[in-house]
Formats: C-alpha cells, structure tokens, sequence
C-alpha cells in the first residue's frame, strides 16, 4: 500500500461480513458501505461420487453441500482458508482436514499425493487452478456444483478510500461501470486478487497475509494506525 491515509472516511465493503467484523469496523469509526458485486446463490446437490481419494473445498459458499455429505467423508478433505477447516472439524468427521494459504499451494501438495479421483467441491464459476495443476497426473477430478455466482456490475454514486475486494471476479464486476482514484486503496484478500488488479492497472494494493475477510479487515486496520502516528 503506497497511499498514507491518517484516517478513513469512506470504505466499500464488496460483500456481506459477519456481525462481528462489522462491530470491529464500528469500533474503528470507518464509515462503510455494502455493495455486493456477486449475487450468489445455492445449488441443489442431490448426490456426490463415491470412493473419492480426497475432497477439495475452496470457498466457504460450499460448506452446506460438504455438510449434506460428511457422513460419507474421504480420508482427506483440502480446504483453502481456515475458516472452513474448523467448521468441517465441528463436525467430527473422521477423516484428515488440511488447510492452505491459496488454490495453489494446495495444489502443490495435492499433485504429489497421486489419488486415483478427488471431488472438488465449487461454484458455477471458478478458476481453472486445480485443473491446470492436476493435468500431468492421472487423478480424476470430479466437480459437484454447490452455488452459482453472477455479477452485478453495480455503479457507485461516491467516491471511498478503501475498497474491500474478496476475489478476481468480484473485482471484475466492480470495474465494469467504475473508475477510481490513484489513492484510492484495494485491500486484497489474496494474491490473485491483488494479481488481477494489477492487470487491470491498479496498483495501490493492500494484501492480507492469510486469506480470511477477518485477519484482511485487522491487519488493514493496524497497517492504516501505524501509517497515522
């Protein structure tokens, strides 16, 4: 983050936080605003393949679908974030839950474990990462759809300070109908959101070291404090 900001008046919020993170924000007396940039909504799923060497769970909007199944858990499931670890172990399933900072870095470990077929678990729209990185190996990737995402390419009506982007697409919808100022600073919750942005010409980024709305609002907030003293 380039910009110095000693305090924030307007902050964008590209979707719905939890009560808590909003009280956090409250606390802080950032004046914030919600426009969603992605309408999602859930998928039925009716069944999923059996036998499945390993699950894969890249965002939270999946959850509900592991959940329906977890009776029929395989010995590991890969989640990217910790939030959905520690919802799926609240569960007590009896197989491995292993999370990772990105799609990446689970990839990574994923690739070299050789399961004959894994289930990922993921939206109508979603990037191609695990499909790329599992492509040399003779794993079987089987996709159970659990939501559906649009964007809503929303147009503002004022200008803010901060701009909270929770994914490349979300980005994507917010800057169809938009522009912003060079201060005007995009906290990222990971890298390849900051990478898309960086496409698009916006370089005032901020990125969280962790990929969870909560720890991205934190550390924001503790950057923003210490660049104020």
């Amino acid at each position: 983050m380039r910009e110095k900001l000693a305090y924030m008046f307007n902050i964008l919020l590209t979707k719905k936080l939890s009560q808590e993170q909003l009280d956090l924000i409250k606390s802080w007396e950032w004046n914030y605003e919600i426009v969603e940039t992605l309408s999602i909504s859930p998928a039925e799923v009716k069944g999923i393949p059996l036998n499945a060497g390993a699950w894969i769970v890249s965002r939270r909007n999946s959850f509900a679908a592991v959940k329906k199944f977890i009776n029929e858990p395989p010995n590991v499931i890969y989640c990217v974030g910790d939030w959905t670890k520690k919802e799926i172990e609240k569960l007590n399933t009896k197989g491995n839950v292993k999370s990772f900072e990105n799609m990446r870095s689970l990839v990574a470990d994923l690739a070299s474990q050789n399961f004959r077929s894994v289930i990922y678990f993921c939206g109508d729209e979603h990037r191609q990462e695990l499909e790329a990185g599992l492509k040399n190996t003779g794993t079987k990737i089987s996709k159970v759809i659990t939501h559906q995402s649009e964007m809503t390419f929303p147009v503002l009506k004022k200008s803010f300070d901060v701009v909270f982007v929770f994914s490349p697409r979300s980005a994507e919808s917010l800057l169809k109908n938009n522009q912003f100022s060079s201060q005007t600073v995009f906290a990222c919750i990971g890298p390849t959101t900051v990478d898309y942005l960086h496409s698009r010409g916006i370089g005032n980024t901020f990125v969280s070291s962790y990929p969870d709305s909560k720890i991205l609002i934190q550390e924001f907030h503790l950057t923003n404090s210490r660049l104020a003293t």
